[in-house]
């Protein structure tokens, strides 16, 4: 028997025969879960509405309305449409069974019912669709943080920023590409502002602003030679995609920004939930922010690492 589940779980029994019913009754009664029955199509849907079940397990030949119309309709009202439908099936038919997949079931159990079985494909389901809630939860939760912390910055914005200094949420860099001391593009620069990205993502978060030197001089973006703002952006969202990965992008948000009448690359990193790896040149590194630089940890400090952030 598995442990008892802190919260009840709703579970409704559908069938139109009593024996049917007392037999998984009793299958599922020590599991801990609240259980619910219906000797009907129309009376499982009342239930459905009013006791939100998480988990159905429905007959399909019933008199009236069968399962399968039963299904239809629980899928077709967007208040019950989350439905996790399992079908009670005598028949054997892979026609009946693929019919009940498609309209919206995840799974059959087939009569006689053999009570192992039944509660092993009970709490599968459940655990699943448990997972699935959760996740969607936790991509809401990020798209919430996501919107709040991307706030659109001013120039007001931009020269608190710059008069606080460098720290471990904040780094400047004087550019996104371009080495002043060779005169020409390198990649080691645009390594420079990768590292910083992945250690604010791998972190609390932060802000890298691409324009501006080590002394907080705003030196603007001409020194990269784009042939546009809309270039520059592009390239920045390349290299992380190739570099950082797709995704990531979503916990990074670039945009150019006016500072006493030249503009800065400002990139806003959140904290990402999963681990961040800069890849290139066929090397995989962890950075994690330490002060107002980014630090590379080796294969056991970031076992720690992940360790410690995990609780």
């Amino acid at each position: 028997m598995n442990d008892p589940i802190p919260e009840a779980i709703r579970i409704l029994l559908v069938d139109d025969t009593p024996a049917n019913l007392d037999i998984l009754y009793r299958a599922l009664e020590d599991e801990g879960f609240e259980l619910l029955v219906a000797l009907s199509g129309e009376e499982a849907l009342e239930v459905t509405r009013a006791a939100r079940p998480s988990l159905i397990l429905l007959d399909i030949n019933m008199p009236g309305m069968d399962g399968f119309e039963t299904c239809r309709r629980l899928k077709a009202d967007p208040a019950t449409a989350d439905s996790v439908v399992l079908f009670l099936s005598a028949r054997g038919d892979t026609k009946d069974k693929v019919k009940g997949l498609e309209l919206g079931a995840v799974d059959y159990i087939d009569k006689p019912f053999e009570f192992e079985e039944v509660i092993a494909r009970v709490h599968k389901h459940l655990d699943t669709h448990q997972r699935q809630e959760h996740l969607e939860a936790r991509n809401r939760e990020l798209e919430e943080r996501a919107a709040r912390a991307f706030d659109p910055l001013d120039e007001t914005d931009l020269r608190s920023l710059i008069a606080s200094g460098e720290g471990e949420t904040l780094e400047f860099k004087s550019t996104l590409r371009w080495n002043l001391h060779t005169g020409k593009p390198g990649k080691e620069i645009e390594n420079a502002s990768l590292k910083t990205l992945a250690g604010f993502l791998n972190s609390d978060g932060g802000v890298l602003l691409i324009g501006v030197d080590d002394e907080a001089n705003p030196l603007g973006l001409e020194t990269d030679k784009f042939q546009s703002r809309d270039k520059m952006l592009l390239h920045l969202n390349n290299l992380i995609n190739a570099h950082i990965g797709l995704e990531f992008a979503e916990y990074v948000r670039a945009s150019i920004v006016q500072f006493d009448g030249t503009d800065i690359l400002a990139v806003q990193c959140i904290a990402s939930p999963n681990p961040v790896f800069f890849r290139r040149d066929s090397k995989e590194i962890f950075y994690i922010r330490a002060g107002p630089s980014s630090q590379a940890l080796s294969p056991s400090q970031l076992l720690g690492y992940l360790e410690n952030r995990k609780g």
